[in-house]
């Protein structure tokens, strides 16, 4: 009985650390796509890409829209 305790807490132990460390490797990835914009250019002070304007959207906030129109987004945090 012993036994079957030690592979349940093994098993336990093992999907909360691969779990952890999955977290940790897509935060990671990420983290980097965020600072820059899809050209590679970094934003402006404001967030926003080249080609994008800083819109007050009212209850949305102020968020970055294409020039040539399209769907608004947040803007890129520093």
């Amino acid at each position: 009985m012993k036994t079957i305790y030690k592979i349940i807490i093994a098993c336990v132990v093992t999907a909360v650390a691969t779990a952890f460390v999955t977290v940790k490797v897509i935060d990671w990835q990420y983290a980097g796509d965020e600072m820059q914009c899809k050209d590679g250019a970094n934003p402006d002070k404001n967030g926003c890409c080249p080609g994008e304007t800083y819109t007050d959207m009212g209850d949305d906030g102020f968020n970055c829209c294409p020039d040539a129109g399209g769907d608004c987004f947040p803007p890129i945090k520093k």
